[in-house]
Order: structure tokens, then C-alpha cells, then sequence
């Protein structure tokens, strides 16, 4: 996934750096259990996302995009479920999913034919998001910026791919390119990138606007990019 925006701070917009900024040095204990990566298209998310990633190891951190998330997110604890659909998980990656009561009355039926950012942006007006419409950055690349605080906005970067296949490859290397606290979903031949943030600012933002229900989930680990199960998959 290239990239076209620049990062800013209070008062502009909060996007990504430049394409060819150097993904942060990493290091993981080789003798540490991990979730398994979601290195290919998995066949269903919960197979991408086994065994635990204890959050906040100080073996690397993602770029800084200079973001300031919303501060009206919802508490997500209530639409969080353990693997094994029990109430309070650890929010720890391969620890929990979403919930299908987070999606309920959206259609989560995997979706096969061919979209386009303006597929995204009838989804977000439905969900009660307002006027968050496509800006061209260029012939397969759109912004989409989210209102924050002090007239602020998050940045989300979709791309137009050829196929799911596409999507999903291109959402996993740009994670890994951005480093830990990055994350995104997909949807078909559609891949969104969204800025740094904790794991749990991260899903807050997905759940307020329904991604987790429209996409696919990924976020970026200290080794690799991981799926969270949510209502929504892709075979």
C-alpha cells in the first residue's frame, strides 16, 4: 500500500508517513508464544490468531503517525468475547473476538464481487458517520478522514487492489512497513490502513464505526500483523 499522506499534529490532519520510511527495528524472544501471523489470506480469522502476544513489550513500536484518536469511543469490554465465547477475555491478541452482537442487523456475509471506496462510504453514512467520503490521493488510493478533537481529523487510507488476495497481502505488508499499533481491515479487493493506537483505541475506533463488522481485522504485533475474529470472514 503506498503512501501519500504526512503526519501532523493538533489542529491538521493525522495521516502516515512517507512510503519509503524504514519500518522500526524489531526483536522478539525466540522462546515467546505467539498468535499465529496472518502471513497469507487466512480461511477464517480465528485460524490466523492462536496463542498469546502479551501487549506493550518494549521490543519495538510503530511509527509514530502523530494521531489523536476521538475521545468518545465506546467502552469495548461488552462486545468482547473469549475464543471459547466466554464474557471478559484479556485483551491480549489471540486472548478474545468480537462479539456478533457488535454487528447486529449489518449483513457480515463475506463478499466476493468487486468494490469500490464508494461501497465504503455508503456503509459509513448508514452507520451513522456522516459525511466521511472518499478524497482521490491518486488513480487506486483514497483518504478517508474521520473527525477528532481540536478540529482534528484520522486519516484512513484505502486501497483499491485486484482481488481479495490482493487486499489482504497489501494490508499485511503495510502493517508490517508501519510497525506495531497500526492496524486496518479488508473487505474483497478493498484494504484500509488506520494509524497507530493501542490495541484497544484500535478496536473502540473499528467497533464506533462498524469496521469490525465491514472487514476484516488486522493489527500490527511486535513480529508480524495478527487477525482478530470478529462477525466478519473471509474464506
Amino acid at each position: 500500500m503506498s503512501n501519500e499522506s504526512k503526519p501532523s499534529r493538533k489542529g491538521a490532519p493525522a495521516g502516515a508517513p512517507a512510503a519509503n520510511a524504514p519500518s522500526p527495528p524489531c526483536s522478539t524472544s525466540p522462546d515467546r508464544e505467539r498468535p499465529a501471523p496472518s502471513r497469507r489470506a487466512p480461511r477464517r480469522p480465528a485460524l490466523a490468531a492462536a496463542l498469546a502476544l502479551a501487549l506493550g513489550a518494549p521490543a519495538c513500536s510503530g511509527i509514530d503517525a502523530g494521531v489523536e484518536y476521538p475521545s468518545d469511543l465506546p467502552d469495548i469490554d461488552r462486545y468482547l468475547l473469549t475464543p471459547e465465547n466466554g464474557a471478559d477475555p484479556s485483551l491480549t491478541l489471540g486472548e478474545f473476538k468480537v462479539g456478533p452482537e457488535t454487528c447486529q442487523g449489518i449483513d457480515t456475509h463475506p463478499v466476493t464481487q468487486k468494490l469500490s471506496p464508494d461501497d465504503l462510504s455508503r456503509f459509513l453514512a448508514a452507520q451513522g458517520a456522516g459525511s466521511v467520503a472518499p478524497k482521490l490521493a491518486r488513480s487506486n488510493l483514497y483518504w478517508f478522514d474521520f473527525p477528532s478533537s481540536d478540529k482534528s481529523f484520522v486519516r484512513l487510507r484505502l486501497a483499491v487492489l485486484e482481488d481479495a488476495k490482493g487486499a489482504t497481502q497489501d494490508l499485511h505488508n503495510a502493517l508490517l512497513q508501519h510497525g506495531p499499533g497500526w492496524w486496518g481491515v479488508h473487505r474483497s479487493n478493498l484494504a484500509v490502513l488506520a494509524p497507530k493506537a493501542s490495541l484497544r483505541e484500535a478496536m473502540a475506533f473499528a467497533i464506533k464505526h462498524k469496521l469490525v463488522c465491514w472487514g476484516v481485522f488486522m493489527y500490527a504485533g511486535n513480529d508480524d500483523a495478527y487477525v482478530v475474529p470478529g462477525p466478519y470472514a473471509e474464506l
